[in-house]
């Protein structure tokens, strides 16, 4: 459904008729995969067409796929080590080997687009040279065709918030709306974070993105969140939160009943007793990673918390913390028990991140 801003209350007036399609028993119930693109920094751009939250961006919607929507593989590439070669390498390589025909995958990408305007949509990663944009930059088409070559799931999910104002040679850079993806099969849902010619307010899509895969989208609260229900919340919160400036745009030949998050427990483990955690608070609790990495940590209710090399958590809720670190273009996490205060190390350890706990007082 692509509609422009003047016709948002029209928009609006479809997309009920489809918010509560009924989810697919029959749906394939395989994995759900996903891989996060974020781009603030740009190797061969100019200062002024760095982003500012971009890669933050990126971290926080991977976190709460992984920790909130239950993906069962969350992978981050941002700045350095989101290159053309990088993603190439990760279909080819590693994806294409792990993701399988009864798997969900998704992606999701924040940062420059181009072309939006002239129906050649791309996207720009890390490694985009001014100088050689055609071959430097992934067009929708191309890359659509390699996940459908490399990545053999089948249901697809494609998240872009790539429409930003500036230009390049001249280009405005705008990014792809939902229509300017070809159709990935008959299970998939492609939404962007704009409509044509429009530019995003940062931080916008995908704080209400977010917000949607974690339960808010659920409108008739069971445990599954499909396509519409999706389309329907975003339609709704994100020009709401910019005064009706931004509109996102879903592929016109979307599947309204793709189960894209599935939160429902089976009997037996619902019924089971859950872990049982700590209830008292930590006043202080200082990490340390290795330098040179891309590192964050999130403990019981709290945000992401960036830490280059290191940082201090004031009063957190006793309990595991996650921790995830980037070295050397890949990325590793692994979880901690906060028990008290006291400095707790990082490091990898036989490539895998591992966290030593301070000695029991």
């Amino acid at each position: 459904m692509r509609c422009a801003t003047r016709t948002f209350f029209s928009c609006l007036m479809l997309a009920p008729f489809a918010a509560n399609a009924a989810p697919d028993s029959a749906a394939p119930q395989g994995r759900r995969v996903a891989v996060v693109v974020g781009v603030s920094s740009y190797d061969r751009l100019p200062p002024e067409l760095q982003l500012d939250s971009a890669r933050s961006e990126a971290a926080r919607v991977a976190a709460a796929l992984e920790q909130s929507a239950g993906f069962d593989e969350v992978r981050l590439l941002t700045d350095a080590s989101a290159t053309s070669v990088q993603l190439q390498a990760l279909m080819e390589e590693e994806l294409s080997k792990t993701v399988q025909w009864k798997d969900l995958f998704l992606f999701y990408f924040v940062g420059h687009g181009m072309g939006g305007d002239y129906g050649e949509p791309r996207l720009l990663l890390y490694d985009t040279d001014p100088d050689a944009l055609e071959t430097t930059t992934v067009g929708v088409r191309d890359l659509a065709a390699q996940l459908q070559k490399w990545v053999p799931a089948s249901r697809y999910v494609v998240v872009t918030d790539a429409a930003h104002e500036q230009s390049l040679n001249g280009l405005v850079l705008l990014g792809p709306t939902g229509n300017d993806w070809p159709v990935l099969g008959q299970q998939s849902f492609i939404i962007s974070s704009t409509g044509p010619r429009q530019s995003t307010q940062a931080g916008v899509f995908s704080k209400s993105f977010i917000e949607g895969i974690s339960g808010q989208a659920d409108a008739n609260g069971d445990g599954v969140i499909t396509g519409s229900e999706l389309n329907t919340f975003l339609i709704l919160a994100v020009p709401n939160a910019t005064g009706g400036q931004q509109l996102p745009t879903v592929q016109s030949k979307y599947d309204p009943g793709i189960q894209i998050v599935d939160q429902r427990k089976p009997v037996e483990e619902a019924t089971a007793p859950g872990p049982v955690l700590p209830t008292h608070r930590v006043d202080k609790a200082k990490f340390v990673l290795p330098a040179g990495t891309a590192q964050k940590v999130q403990c019981r209710e709290t945000e992401v918390r960036a830490c280059d090399p290191s940082c201090y958590l004031f009063d957190v809720l006793a309990g595991p913390c996650t921790v995830w670190a980037s070295v050397d273009g890949k990325e590793y996490t692994t979880t901690v028990s906060v028990a008290g205060r006291g400095l707790y190390h990082c490091d990898l350890v036989d490539s895998a991140l591992s966290c030593a706990a301070p000695p029991v007082q």
